[in-house]
């Protein structure tokens, strides 16, 4: 598992490649957090690259929707299946990964 997090004009681009799971999730965290710190209006978090996401990794988007929401910032997760959707809400974020079939059973 790889994460890469590219900012730039105030986006801030996070490609998770692999699982997000309860061991990358740390790291998923601190990059989400440097984001906030740069004062990023726009977070794009780009699964297509990821294989599973379970519960802590959900649990994680959830918690970085909730973060988005309270500074006011655009989230955007784009997904495998080519589904991207604005995250506007927390419980978002489950509906949204069980739209993609390999990880139903993932968390």
């Amino acid at each position: 598992m790889s994460l890469l997090s590219v900012f730039l004009d105030g986006e801030v681009l996070l490609t998770v490649d692999g699982v997000l799971d309860g061991d990358t999730a740390p790291a998923y965290h601190r990059l989400i957090e440097e984001a906030f710190e740069q004062e990023a209006r726009r977070v794009v978090v780009d699964l297509t690259r990821t294989t599973a996401v379970d519960a802590e990794g959900s649990a994680v988007l959830a918690e970085t929707a909730a973060a988005c929401v309270a500074r006011d910032t655009h989230l955007i997760i784009a997904l495998p299946n080519g589904v991207e959707a604005e995250i506007t809400d927390p419980d978002q974020v489950r509906v949204l990964l069980r739209s993609v079939d390999p990880w139903q059973d993932a968390g």
